[in-house]
């Protein structure tokens, strides 16, 4: 069985929870402004699988271009250190925009959608990655997208066909037939590693109406349609006794192990939890099919960690935008999304995911389901990941009910839209 561990360490940086502490190859600890060497500061956690292939690619530049490259990681401290750099006016040459490219980064970089590789961008990312000009920020070398994991031998023991869940009702009767029929509990989550702020964000990004989600993004929320719309469903899977028991304490591994176990059936998160489960359980028989929306089933997902902008005012700009050029090479891309474990976002690049490979093949390649985008991003002020955290948490802890939910995210909704100023 192929090792899918990389997928592990590249979706933990995404949600932040990887290492605290910067590296360089270059021994430029600043991440931007060497004169002479073309400087990059990107998104991945020290001695990761990923930043080792970086290292041998940028080493491979070096000596192809006749380039000194300096290179400067960071997982957990990127976005602080980021927002230093874009604050002084201290910009890299080349950044990680990791799914931020557009509403963070964009006046920062360069428009690139006249790069050559710009014609092999999956169309399934324009709606995230494009502005309302049509201007590219990034290479989207990754395409970040998931669904509802499921262990489908579990499923077939409660009676259950994995493809016939396209609703809620029909999700919550496959939850009610798991609890019935087998010893399994329906859905796990990792209460330690707050795996409750993907659960909020992945079921909100699927429930509402252009004019609802209209209402968000001018700044009015309406706590109702959070509770109908998220928070009601999370009561009811509590309230059934249909989360695992051992919530508080989860962590990814715990959730890995619960679906390699046949001890869980469902999950929210990333496919790395899958890819570590079959590192438990080779035999096992696991995936992720898309979720229930009020449109029909939908994936969430889009611009991944692993995509790069060009500062716009990039003291080695020619070289910065053959950096991403060599990037964008399949063999180059190939190298860093297999040791990522994750998705191309170039049409032109085929990787080997493993056993996880067909549940991309299936729901992903065809493009037939579309992908929302993480709704946090497009819908909510900056800073309201960690409420959704906190009120997701909070139901299924039972220290708050639907209501009271939803009510917090209203109140820190109003703080948060009224310091953007």
């Amino acid at each position: 069985m192929r090792n899918n561990r990389g997928i592990h360490v590249a979706a933990i940086v995404a949600a932040g929870a990887m290492a605290l502490a910067a590296c360089s190859s270059g021994g430029d600890q600043s991440g931007g402004g060497s004169s002479g060497a073309l400087d990059l500061f990107l998104n991945m956690p020290a001695g990761s699988p990923q930043e080792e292939v970086m290292k041998e690619l940028v080493a491979t530049f070096e000596e192809k271009e006749a380039v000194k490259v300096n290179l400067t990681t960071a997982a957990a401290s990127y976005e602080d250190d980021m927002k230093v750099k874009m604050a002084s006016d201290s910009m890299p040459d080349v950044i990680s925009t990791h799914g931020w490219s557009v509403l963070r980064y964009s006046p920062f970089l360069m428009p690139l959608e006249d790069q050559p590789w710009a014609e092999y961008m999956n169309p399934s990312l324009d709606e995230v990655m494009l502005d309302s000009e049509g201007h590219l920020y990034a290479l989207p070398l990754e395409y970040g997208t998931t669904g509802m994991l499921v262990n489908y031998d579990v499923l077939e023991a409660a009676g259950v066909d994995a493809e016939g869940i396209d609703s809620w009702d029909k999700l919550n009767e496959a939850m009610a037939a798991v609890a019935e029929k087998t010893d399994a509990v329906p859905f796990t989550s990792a209460g330690k590693d707050k795996n409750a702020g993907d659960v909020g964000n992945f079921i909100a990004s699927g429930q509402y109406t252009q004019q609802e989600l209209q209402q968000f993004a001018d700044g009015t929320f309406d706590p109702q349609l959070w509770e109908s719309g998220v928070t009601n469903h999370l009561q009811e899977w509590t309230d059934k006794g249909w989360i695992n028991p051992d919530y508080v304490s989860a962590t990814y591994d715990d959730m890995a192990r619960q679906l390699a176990e046949g001890t869980a059936a469902f999950a929210m998160s990333w496919p790395f939890v899958l890819s570590d489960a079959y590192d438990f359980n080779p035999d096992v028989n696991l995936g992720f099919i898309p979720l229930p929306g009020i449109d029909g089933p939908y994936l969430v997902g889009g611009e991944g960690v692993s995509a790069f902008g060009v500062a716009k005012d990039a003291k080695n700009q020619e070289e910065a935008l053959k950096f991403l050029e060599f990037l964008a090479e399949p063999a180059n891309a190939k190298k860093l999304l297999e040791a990522s474990g994750a998705y191309s976002g170039l049409t032109n690049v085929e990787v080997d995911l493993g056993n996880i490979q067909p549940s991309f093949d299936k729901y992903v390649a065809p493009g037939t389901i579309p992908t929302k985008a993480f709704f946090d991003r497009v819908y909510l002020p900056n800073g309201m990941w960690n409420t959704i955290i906190t009120s997701t948490d909070g139901v299924f802890t039972g220290q708050m009910d639907s209501a009271a939910a939803a009510k917090q995210m209203e109140e820190q909704f109003k703080t948060l839209y009224g310091q953007q100023g």
